[in-house]
């Protein structure tokens, strides 16, 4: 079985606590991550990546990304020694 290897570019929320002039509210952004991992699987409703995989395909720690969220998906070449 072979998986892909990518980087996923994706804006998440963010919470800014406490009052802001509506110039200061209009200037919030929201934060851009960039997440390393296997790809499990990618549709209309999230990407979900896994941050380590065995010889026997089995994933663990699975990232569930929201579609919607998603600025890019890049794969990424991996060198086997």
């Amino acid at each position: 079985m072979e998986t892909k290897m990518v980087l996923v570019k994706w804006a998440d929320a963010k919470i800014f606590p406490g009052m802001h002039k509506v110039e200061d509210a209009l200037n919030r952004k929201m934060d851009i991550f960039k997440s390393l991992g296997y790809l499990v699987d990618r549709n209309d409703e999230a990407t979900k990546i896994a941050h380590e995989i065995t010889d026997s395909g089995e994933y663990r720690d699975i990232l569930l990304i929201p579609s919607g969220s998603i600025i890019s998906v890049e794969e990424l070449v991996v060198l086997t020694v």
